[in-house]
């Protein structure tokens, strides 16, 4: 099912999305890189759903969207360091890697206890976030069968329509990966570079 809304969504159409997510549901949402599969992290029926769609191996570590840095602090460990470069990138196309505390469900993360999080620069996963009050656990919205990657609403709903809830359909998105930067080593480590420049990280 497509949903269209607009970039920056009502508070009608985010409620209603938002009771998808609460029962049990996945979603998949544009973001400021591509689409991706969506869903709550306390909601281990709703990450096993994730999981099987995109095929994904249960032991490998899931990223978490937030609304702020702030939001982010709940959840991971951010020293001064780690703060100024975050504050700097995000929102934008960046997922950084933390070391997680205490307030992190036992689904997300692996075993070194760190996540992937992500500020996107959009306000359909803003709103979102918002709304459940809690951060989304997202994966790209990539077929596992051939790895192509889905950047508009209907090649979304082709691939993973049969296990979602909703496919919200707010316009282009860029088509592209987060750059991944790992900050728990001594120095920053890029893991990848997708559409956010780690020239100053290289």
């Amino acid at each position: 099912m497509i949903l269209q809304m607009a970039a920056h969504p009502s508070a009608y159409h985010l409620e209603r999305v938002a009771t998808f997510l609460e029962d049990d549901g996945v979603i998949a949402i544009p973001t400021d890189t591509t689409y991706s599969l969506a869903c709550l992290p306390d909601n281990r029926t709703a990450v096993n759903k994730l999981v099987a769609l995109r095929r994904l191996d249960p032991k490998k570590p899931l990223a978490l969207v937030f609304r702020d840095i702030k939001h982010i602090s709940e959840y991971a460990m951010v020293d001064d360091v780690q703060y100024r470069i975050v504050k700097r990138y995000l929102p934008g196309p960046y997922c950084f890697i933390l070391e997680a505390n205490r307030n992190l469900p036992r689904v997300i993360g692996d075993k070194r206890k760190r996540i992937g999080v992500r500020v996107p620069d959009h306000g359909v996963a803003q709103g979102l976030i918002e709304q459940v009050n809690r951060p989304l656990i997202v994966t790209s919205a990539i077929d596992p069968e051939t790895d192509m990657m889905a950047n508009d609403p209907w090649t979304v709903e082709s691939l993973f329509g049969h296990g979602l809830s909703a496919v919200i359909d707010a316009g282009d998105v860029p088509g592209g990966v987060s750059s991944i930067v790992d900050l728990t080593t001594e120095n920053p480590e890029v893991y990848r570079t997708g559409l956010g420049d780690t020239s100053e990280f290289a």
